[in-house]
């Protein structure tokens, strides 16, 4: 369990490594020693990204999800969705160049893998792409996954590692917004995937979320507590903030 003191620790980082993993997400790799005080406990941590202004000052901070942490060595990767939106940290994500030093504060809970079921179904766009390849990571041989991904088109799909047995459907938004088209809404409700003996994460764009969440927990009967739901962007707000991180 992380205590205050952890949760709001500071560390200054600098860029080591910067690689566009799709036209629309980029990797940057952070060094500093300060990380390898970083509690590493479950998958999905997410840290604010503070980019620092004139005079000491902060010129914008983000939440974003780790994608990977090498604790040991004070390495954290995160990826960055580009969301063409003019956002601040999207925008320097972009460009960022190899050097650059900024800061990384926390990091808070991510989620705790429930060992004891049958499946895992996970499911969101492309900002929640870094916490369901680290939990998929994170899954036994002994699981199966189910994922349900909408991107903008085949060229944002991206590989998916597990040592679970694993069956991905990726679903294309074209020209809309991935995770406001619709369709993943659609997908769940037509396909009506088996949560018997399951353990169900979801995140992304906060009405398609909350969406998707009502019909397992009220169409579908799902109990509560085998469900872990995060709002991590909302159309039309500018940081958008539903108590979790976000890419």
């Amino acid at each position: 369990m992380l205590n205050k003191n952890q949760s709001n620790h500071r560390c200054p980082c600098r860029v080591v490594d910067a690689q566009r993993i799709t036209p629309h997400m980029q990797r940057l790799t952070f060094h500093g020693a300060g990380l390898r005080d970083f509690p590493d406990e479950h998958p999905a941590q997410w840290v604010k990204v503070i980019l620092p202004g004139r005079n000491g000052g902060v010129q914008s901070n983000r939440a974003y999800t780790i994608r990977r942490f090498v604790r040991s060595s004070g390495f954290m990767e995160i990826d960055f969705a580009l969301h063409g939106d003019g956002g601040p940290l999207s925008n320097w994500a972009a460009t960022a160049m190899i050097g650059e030093e900024i800061e990384l504060a926390g990091p808070r809970p991510g989620h705790r893998i429930d060992f004891a079921v049958r499946q895992y179904l996970l499911i969101g766009d492309p900002t929640s792409l870094p916490a369901i390849s680290a939990i998929l990571e994170a899954l036994p041989f002994s699981m199966d996954a189910r994922v349900f991904v909408e991107v903008a088109g085949p060229e944002e799909e991206q590989a998916l590692d597990s040592y679970a047995k694993t069956d991905i459907c990726w679903l294309h938004s074209g020209l809309e917004l991935p995770g406001t088209s619709g369709q993943l809404e659609l997908t769940i409700q037509s396909m009506a995937p088996d949560l018997d003996d399951c353990q169900v994460w979801l995140a992304g764009e906060s009405f398609m979320v909350r969406a998707i969440r009502t019909y397992l927990l009220t169409d579908r009967g799902l109990n509560p507590s085998r469900i872990d739901s995060k709002g991590y962007w909302k159309m039309g707000a500018a940081d958008h903030r539903d108590g979790s991180g976000t890419t």
